[in-house]
Formats: C-alpha cells, sequence, structure tokens
C-alpha cells in the first residue's frame, strides 16, 4: 500500500485541478435495490462533509444530504492559495507542504481539512525515502485531532495505524471506533486484523464479531462477508474448527457475493478459501483442503494478495498426500511441484521439508 502513496497524491491533484474552473459538482448512488440510480449535480456548493454524510447547496438553494456510502465522487472549486499549492505537488513536493501548512492553518474549514489530509500523505511519501515517519504520524495525528470523524478520517486512521508500532496502532484504532458511529465498521475490522496478526485471537474473534454486527446494520453483504471470513480464519485457528468451518463456509457457499462495484467479496473470499483448506487439512479431509486450497490460490492472485504461494504450497500437501489413492493425485502434485518451482521456491523448499 505504502508505493502507491504519490500515485494516489498526484491522482488527487489532478482531480483538484480539474474542480478549480468550475463550480463544485457530486455524482452519488440515489435510491435502493431495483431503484437505484446514479445522479450527477453539477454546479452546487459543497457545504460541508464527514464520515457519515455529503451536504450539498443546489441553486434552488434547498440543502441536501447524501450518506457517505452512496458519494461516488466529489469535485469542489478551490482558493487560489489552495490551487496554487496543488500546482507545486510534482515539482516542488517540499514547497507544496508548506504551503498546504499555511492553508491548514487560514484556509477555509473544507480546505483546511482537504490540505491537511494531502500534506500528510506527501509527508508520508517522503518517509519512503528518508525512512523517518515520524512527521508523518504527527501529519495524520493532526488531521485526527481536528477532524476525527472527517470525510478522510477512514483513510488517515487505516495509514496512522500501519505506520505505528502494536501497541500505538491499537489505541488509534480503538479511537476511530469511538469516533463515529460510521467509522465503528472499518475501525473493528482494521483492530481484528492487527490482533489476528499480533496472534491474539480472541481479541480478533470479538473486533470481527462487532465489524460485522456493523456491517449488517449498515446492509452490506460484502463487508460482512468480511468479517465472517476474517472471524471463521481465527476461529480455526484458536481451536473452535467446527464453529470456524460454519463461518468460512457460509462466505465460500454464499453465491450472492459477486459485486462488480466492490473488491470486499474477492477479498473475503481470498481470506476465507485458505483457512477453510486450514480446516479441511487439520481434518484429514485432503480433498476438499486441496480445491479450497487452490480456490484461495486462484483469489489471492486476484486480489492481489501476498499468499497464492503459500495456498499452491498447502495444495501440493494434500495431493502429496492422495497420490497413493489415485494416478491423478500424482499429476496434479507433480504440476504443482512444477509451478512451485518456476514461481514460488521458497515455498517449494519448506513444504518439501514437512
Amino acid at each position: 500500500m505504502h508505493n502507491t502513496r504519490l500515485a494516489v497524491a498526484l491522482m488527487l491533484m489532478g482531480t483538484l485541478l480539474a474542480g478549480a474552473l468550475h463550480a463544485d459538482s457530486i455524482s452519488y448512488i440515489s435510491g435502493s435495490g431495483a431503484k437505484a440510480e446514479v445522479k450527477i449535480a453539477d454546479g452546487v456548493i459543497i457545504k460541508g462533509w464527514s464520515a457519515s454524510k455529503v451536504e450539498f447547496e443546489g441553486a434552488d438553494k434547498k440543502v441536501v444530504s447524501v450518506d457517505y456510502n452512496n458519494v461516488l465522487s466529489v469535485d469542489r472549486s478551490y482558493s487560489r492559495d489552495m490551487q496554487n499549492a496543488l500546482d507545486m505537488i510534482g515539482a516542488d513536493p517540499a514547497g507544496a507542504m508548506d504551503a498546504l501548512k499555511a492553508i491548514a492553518s487560514g484556509g477555509s474549514a473544507l480546505d483546511k481539512e482537504e490540505a491537511t489530509y494531502i500534506r500528510a500523505q506527501l509527508l508520508e511519501n517522503e518517509s519512503v525515502a528518508t525512512g523517518r515517519t515520524g512527521p508523518a504520524i504527527e501529519g495524520y495525528k493532526e488531521y485526527v485531532k481536528n477532524w476525527k470523524n472527517g470525510y478522510f478520517a477512514r483513510d488517515v486512521y487505516a495509514r496512522l495505524a500501519g505506520m505505528q508500532g502494536e501497541n500505538d496502532a491499537r489505541a488509534t484504532l480503538a479511537g476511530m471506533i469511538r469516533a463515529d458511529k460510521a467509522l465503528e465498521r472499518l475501525g473493528n475490522q482494521l483492530l481484528g486484523e492487527l490482533e489476528a496478526r499480533a496472534g491474539k485471537l480472541p481479541a480478533a474473534i470479538k473486533a470481527f464479531q462487532s465489524a460485522r454486527s456493523a456491517a449488517v446494520a449498515e446492509k452490506n453483504k460484502n463487508t460482512e462477508a468480511l468479517a465472517k471470513a476474517w472471524e471463521g480464519m481465527c476461529e480455526v485457528a484458536n481451536g473452535n474448527v467446527a464453529g470456524g468451518k460454519a463461518l468460512l463456509e457460509a462466505v465460500t457457499e454464499d453465491e450472492s457475493l459477486d459485486d462488480p462495484d466492490s473488491t470486499d467479496d474477492e477479498a473475503a473470499l481470498a481470506v476465507a478459501f485458505p483457512a477453510l483448506g486450514d480446516a479441511h487439512f487439520g481434518s484429514d479431509a485432503f480433498q476438499k483442503g486441496y480445491d479450497a486450497y487452490v480456490k484461495g490460490a486462484y483469489y489471492a492472485w486476484w486480489t492481489g494478495g501476498s499468499r497464492e504461494g503459500h495456498c499452491l504450497g498447502r495444495a501440493y500437501l494434500c495431493a502429496k498426500k492422495l497420490e497413493s489413492t489415485d494416478e491423478k493425485w500424482k499429476k496434479r502434485k507433480d504440476k504443482l511441484r512444477t509451478a512451485l518451482a518456476l514461481g514460488f521456491p521458497k515455498v517449494l523448499q519448506d513444504v518439501e521439508a514437512q
């Protein structure tokens, strides 16, 4: 994720530059289900925004409030100072950061918030080259201090926690959960992932249960599946194999998880299938384990994850366990060995040592 910071900043700059020549505009989803439609409101004034909504005023002077989750894009016009600061990002990022700092102190309300956010991103980009994360951490903390439930808060909390040590990150995400009901789902999801990586499985399970409840309240099946997949994985790892399998199969067998407008469904499957493979492998159900690991490898590849090699290695072990039962398993084992040797030699070395 860190390697994309400059690209994100430049993309933001392009969006902002496009908005400098005309009044504000917003595109959003209105209605739900079969009645949902995309609306584009041009020539409006963005009056306010937060983690929960965006408000704009139309030509009729009426203020319309749009739920954050229904907002597709916001294009604002900017002050001359803000525009000049954004113009500097590509050629003089240090100068841009100084200009953005000044705007964060004396610009309009929305410019202050956005300038603080973009400046923190630029500081993070700089930290990749310098190895000094302190300034970026302070930049993100400045945003949280002033806009704990701001429009960019989701990204800020995630980036800040990603740069911090375990205890500080835990405190940051706990603050995110408290900051606004609109942030509870993602805050608990990120906290659960932190606890899972730290090996604190009961705490992770509790966080994922909270994330799942929040997703249900938001009526978002994709994020509900994501939390459920992580929860199931942790239950299996914590020894509750039956309970974990039930959660995982509820994800892997849900044919409605096919949303072209979201990547959360594929991310959920990328977690669920490898964990289901582990559950089957631990129960000596090697054929089911093989099937789950192969699907896990596919979704790991599809989502750009890092577990494709792991899944192929585990599928190789399943095929190896089954090769005496049918010639097809020996052929599959040999094909997987070739794939591992070419793409994941370290994984092959590890599994052959088992």
